[in-house]
């Protein structure tokens, strides 16, 4: 249990008495780090609150200390000691804390002591780390790029042990380093305080870098260099295969020293590269002799880049072996997570190798260029998404179970939802087993020094293999994602079992995934070549694929003579994807008057499919002309938009088996944009949502990106939309718009119920709304309105263009509106002038900006308010700004209008249905959705007369705030206009009916 500060001090005092009186003893270099650590630094961890000694975490994959296992650093043998995490991460990647232990014999604080500790925690991303041997007891800044000449200096505190024994000295280190401290976030608040450069020349250019960023940075280069040195020494290459053999050179050295520091290979290559032969000879060979152990596209024999005669610049080749070598790099490879290099390889991957004639040069994708960059999906936001989809499937199923199901991200990039998929099957299987041993060493689990059982590498393989599926269109992502799953497989491989695997199984120790993870076209089949001629180039950049061709053991056609229908009930402006209509159609009413066919679908012509499908599809990527018609007429939910997310979901749709999974990030204009329109009827149809999250804009770092994620079951089951039990319930969570996310635990702090009764708004899915289950009550409540805003006013915009001009000359001179509006308050600013032409007033009818109106701002306050003014002066608006006028015969005044308009109801419902403008920071809301705002049904001529009071005393009022000189006359004018707006709320939540609760709903959503 954790001590408190009190209890810690004695504890540690004592120690440091302890060590005092024997300091001869501790100080002799005959003392060793082994006694050190059980004499004296466990004892200070536990009375910091660390269960070291694992007195009450037993099971050993939740524990929060570990000792992480050695790696190698020039030619000895290295150890980051202690490794802290907090409970219940336990991920590599959780990891809070590194601790250093040394023997107190010298000082600790050496440039190969600092360099070491500091690496690690640099690519863990962990902002401080601790060297210590009890005498001592140092702090250092791991936030920078560890160099072994500047190690030292990065030292930020010292402590001896005699400081143990002062109240304020050893309570820098409780309150820092203690457990309860550290779950606190007490280290990142420390490192936010920390100045970001200490010390004239301490830190070079680059040292600030994260990890991630630093090796991109160095891939790059070495990218830009091998792709020069082959291009000079082979001036025939093209770009498409000097990516491609550049790629493959970069991969082969990153796995060989992965190998390398994870000890599975005996003897270290990369270093000796050009001790035999020339860098590259040695290069080659070790690749053919790996392909032999290893399989797999990495090793596998490549035309060119293996063969005699490819030519290279050895001396630049030579350069970047050494750079890399476990001698001089700065990345231990066996620390770095496989999911960390997979983000890298993403953005990597952005970028391919264009040429002329003599030249080589490393270029951004056209589309990667018009999309602003290679935005990778957070790993927490992966995990969240396959533990709510496979880690759903897999519940509760046993490992044989498990094996017949299939799970895929058809759009999978470097494969980080390929690897998130694969790390949750590998941790729900290891912890089955474990919860099973009876059954562990019948299957091949292996029992290990920890007594837990682990798997095998065979048990890995099949599980890789039966269970893991990918497709991209771009052939180096591909072999990217075979790469990461591969070193993903030998992660927990040493030299000892990769050798026992080859000598029990004569088998390579990789398996081949060419029947797993696939280059092709997701969205285009085969059918695309029919009665079409293409260009060479032309076919394969489309590069079309059919399912149940390229993956036969997972989509299996149906005879011929397959005669199973199914009748169902459609929208008539819909079409099951993938799923041509047959028979007469015949109209019928549904309750709610709304028209559908009633007609026989006939199935795919093949059956099975998918048990999940994640991922992160591509946004607006360019499906260029060739495949335009091709898309209108095999994706129903396109309509006027080829945006390809909406083809991915539907393209989803059509290959996850019935109760399978879907777990995409979209953007989230999906549920209410009314180009997704039928996209949601798709949705409606053949899912039921399990939950919906709204991300923080800035979830991809370096975008801000208005994106959601869906995570639902694929069902047919219509009365699941309307079932009132706890099975209709969908989990929402909605972040603040500059919420940083640390970690899928955050997820839960937004969490909403929505119930799916009433989550549909309306029958023809016109948008879904993202609201909890009282407030999706209250919006279908106001939706429900007999009277909308059209049925009292018309609604027109300004001006296309605007251009104020003077007046001077002009037949029809108007005054322009060039100032500023915000709710009640309207401010012409300078005088100015636009010539009002017969084109202008044809479209813009001279009611809308001479008579009394309204004016409402297309885009919403930062606090989500609409803001809407009156006005009688005669001036013209441009597009930014709705004019509303009112209809002829309507009885209500345009003042008690404004009040409703500017009511804190309204907003709140339009921010409820429309989830873009609910976290948009410049929130935007057009005409059409003006127009169908609900309009109470009854206004009363005394109610009415009441609004017009307090909305003239409003206008009053905020003239009067605007000429306040003193504070004094500012807060009670200010004060007045809060109180009015508290009453206008009032009357208007009477006229809709609102009761107490549903108010306190609002209430509570403005707060």
């Amino acid at each position: 249990m954790a001590m408190t500060f009190e209890e810690a001090w004695a504890t540690v005092k004592a120690l440091a008495q302890d060590f005092e009186a024997n300091k001869a003893h501790y100080l002799s270099p005959t003392y060793q780090e082994s006694e050190v650590r059980t004499d004296f630094i466990n004892k200070i961890l536990i009375a910091l609150g660390w269960d070291v000694n694992h007195d009450w975490q037993k099971n050993p994959f939740q524990q929060e200390v570990k000792v992480e296992r050695g790696v190698n650093m020039g030619t000895s043998q290295r150890r980051a000691d202690y490794a802290f995490y907090i409970a219940p991460n336990f991920r590599r990647d959780d990891v809070r804390l590194f601790v250093e232990a040394k023997k107190p014999f010298g000082d600790i604080a050496t440039p190969d002591n600092c360099f070491q500790i500091i690496r690690y925690a640099w690519i863990a991303g962990t902002p401080v780390a601790v060297l210590t041997d009890f005498e001592q007891f140092q702090i250092l800044d791991c936030r920078y790029k560890p160099r072994i000449d500047t190690a030292t200096s990065q030292v930020l505190r010292k402590y001896h042990y005699a400081d143990y024994s002062n109240a304020e000295k050893f309570g820098e280190i409780f309150h820092l380093f203690s457990r309860d401290a550290v779950a606190a976030g007490s280290l990142d608040k420390f490192a936010a305080d920390l100045p970001k450069k200490r010390g004239k020349g301490s830190l070079l250019k680059g040292d600030t870098q994260s990890f991630d960023d630093a090796f991109l940075e160095e891939l790059d280069e070495y990218r830009d260099i091998l792709a020069r040195a082959f291009k000079n020494k082979n001036p025939e290459l093209e770009g498409e295969t000097l990516t491609e053999i550049t790629q493959r050179t970069l991969d082969r050295l990153v796995f060989i020293r992965f190998l390398e520091d994870k000890q599975i290979l005996p003897d270290y290559l990369v270093a000796h590269f050009g001790k035999k032969g020339t860098a590259w000879q040695d290069f080659v060979a070790a690749s053919r002799k790996l392909d032999g152990i290893y399989n797999g596209i990495v090793f596998k024999a490549h035309s060119i880049l293996d063969s005699a005669s490819f030519k290279v610049d050895d001396d630049a080749f030579a350069d970047i072996c050494k750079r890399l070598s476990h001698q001089y790099t700065s990345y231990p490879f066996d620390c770095v997570p496989i999911e960390i290099l997979g983000s890298i390889y993403e953005r990597f991957l952005g970028k391919v190798i264009t040429t002329t004639d003599k030249r080589a040069k490393v270029e951004e994708k056209p589309e990667v260029r018009k999309a602003g960059g290679v935005y990778y999906t957070p790993e927490y936001i992966v995990r969240y998404i396959v533990d709510n989809t496979v880690g759903k499937l897999i519940e509760g199923k046993t490992p044989s179970q498990i094996a017949e199901l299939r799970f895929a991200d058809i759009a999978c990039g470097s494969g980080s939802f390929l690897l998130g998929v694969f790390d949750k099957l590998l941790i729900y299987h290891r912890d089955w087993y474990n919860a099973n041993p009876d059954k562990a060493k019948k299957a091949g689990c292996v029992q290990r020094e920890d007594g837990a059982w682990h798997l095998s590498l065979k048990q890995r393989r099949e599980i890789l293999v039966n269970n893991v599926y990918g497709v991209d269109i771009d052939h180096q992502a591909v072999e990217v994602a075979q790469l990461s799953l591969y070193l993903k497989l030998l992660e927990e491989e040493t030299i000892g079992t990769a050798r026992e695997y080859q000598l029990e199984f004569h088998e390579t120790l990789l398996p081949s995934l060419n029947k797993n993870i696939l280059c092709g076209n997701s969205l285009i089949g085969t059918d695309v070549l029919t009665g079409q001629l293409f260009e060479a180039v032309e076919e394969k950049k489309l590069n079309p694929m059919d399912f149940e061709d390229r993956f036969p053991q997972i989509f299996q056609r149906r005879p011929a003579n397959y005669e199973l229908h199914e009748t169902a009930a459609v929208p008539l402006d819909y079409t099951a994807p993938g799923v041509p209509l047959h028979g007469s159609y015949s109209r019928k009413k549904k309750p709610g008057n709304k028209e559908v066919a009633a007609t026989t679908i006939l199935p795919p012509e093949w059956e099975g499919g998918f048990d999940a499908i994640v991922g992160n599809p591509p946004y607006g990527a360019e499906t260029g002309k060739t495949a335009i018609g091709y898309f209108r007429e095999h994706y129903q939910t396109l309509a006027n938009s080829l945006d390809t997310f909406i083809a991915f979901v539907e393209r989803a749709a059509s290959v996850i088996k019935p109760n399978g999974y879907l777990g995409y990030i979209i953007p989230s204009g999906w549920v209410s944009t009314p180009s997704c329109r039928k996209l949601r009827h798709l949705f409606v149809r053949d899912f039921f949502p399990e939950s919906f999250v709204s991300l923080p804009y800035d979830v991809f770092d370096g975008a801000y990106i208005d994106a959601m994620i869906v995570t639902a079951r694929k069902s047919r089951n219509d009365k699941a939309w309307t079932d009132s039990s706890s099975d209709s319930l969908v989990r929402l969570f909605v972040f603040p718009v500059r919420f940083k996310i640390k970690g899928a635990e955050d997820f839960y702090k937004f969490k909403k119920i929505g119930d799916l009764s009433g989550w549909l708004v309306n029958e023809d899915s016109e948008f879904l709304v993202t609201a909890s289950r009282e407030e999706t009550q209250l919006v279908t409540k106001l939706r429900k309105q007999k009277n909308k805003f059209e049925d009292v006013v018309m609604v027109m915009r300004g001006i296309e263009e605007f251009h104020p001009r003077p007046a001077s000359g002009m037949a029809r001179a108007v005054r322009a509106f060039n100032g500023e509006m915000r709710r009640y308050i309207l401010d012409l600013g300078e005088i100015a002038y636009e010539d009002y032409t017969p084109s202008i007033e044809a479209g813009k009818p001279e009611r809308f900006f001479a008579g009394t109106r309204l004016l409402l701002r297309q885009l919403l306050s930062r606090k989500f308010r609409l803001q809407a003014v009156y006005a009688d002066e005669i001036f013209l608006t441009n597009q930014s700004v709705q004019s509303l006028i009112l209809k002829p015969g309507c009885s209500i005044s345009l003042k008690a209008i404004l009040a409703i308009l500017n009511s804190r109801i309204i907003s709140w419902y339009f921010c409820q249905i429309n989830t873009v403008a609910r976290r948009d920071d410049f929130p935007k809301l057009i005409i059409k959705q003006t127009r169908e705002l609900p309009f109470p049904a009854n206004i009363e001529s005394s109610v009415q007369t009441r609004l017009n009071c307090l909305v003239e005393q409003m206008l009053t009022t905020q003239k009067q705030l605007a000429v306040a000189m003193s504070d004094k006359d500012k807060d009670f004018y200010g004060n007045k206009c809060v109180g009015l707006d508290r009453q206008i709320d009032a009357l208007v939540y009477e006229l809709y009916g609102l009761t107490h609760e549903e108010i306190k709903i609002v209430e509570m959503s403005v707060k």
